[in-house]
């Protein structure tokens, strides 16, 4: 099984403030849709609950320390990330969507990050981990302008493991 985890963050690692993204990137959204397409999610309950949520329509595990947590139909939950990933192990690859605590958990032992670069910073509460260029090298990566419909200068940057 591929991990991937799979992000937008600030050039001072900002994912989210107040459970929201701070930007507007439609075209973050569309590309996170054609990557994920067809794959299995895992998410904090905090992500679960974001007003703008993603979600896989394959099914989601949702990380939970609450018992008898509702989900929808096509997802349930498992108290950590290591039995979260236990419940996908028949997938070839399973994308790990966040919150930061999960980010931090999971990042040491993800294979892939797509990580959609904002190219600005923001004030938020939730921050994605530094990614180690000694430990991480690109494979690829697309520079955009902002335009009429996303509101800045962005990079879709694929690293995997050296």
């Amino acid at each position: 099984m591929v991990i991937s985890l799979i992000a937008a963050m600030s050039e001072n690692r900002v994912i989210g403030v107040q459970n929201r993204l701070p930007w507007n990137l439609p075209a973050d959204l569309a590309n996170f849709k054609r990557i994920t397409a067809g794959k299995k999610f895992i998410m904090g309950r905090k992500s679960y609950e974001a007003e703008d949520k993603l979600f896989s329509d394959t099914g989601n595990v949702i990380i939970t320390r609450q018992k008898n947590y509702p989900v929808a139909a096509n997802d349930t939950t498992a108290p950590g990330l290591r039995e979260a990933i236990e419940k996908l192990q028949k997938e070839t690859e399973v994308f790990i969507l966040g919150g930061a605590e999960i980010f931090t958990q999971s990042i040491d032992i993800a294979d892939k990050l797509y990580i959609t670069l904002v190219h600005s910073k923001f004030i938020g509460d939730a921050f994605f981990p530094e990614i180690d260029l000694t430990i991480w090298k690109i494979s690829k990566q697309s520079n955009f302008s902002a335009d009429e419909e996303n509101s800045c200068d962005y990079s879709f940057i694929e690293y995997i493991r050296r």
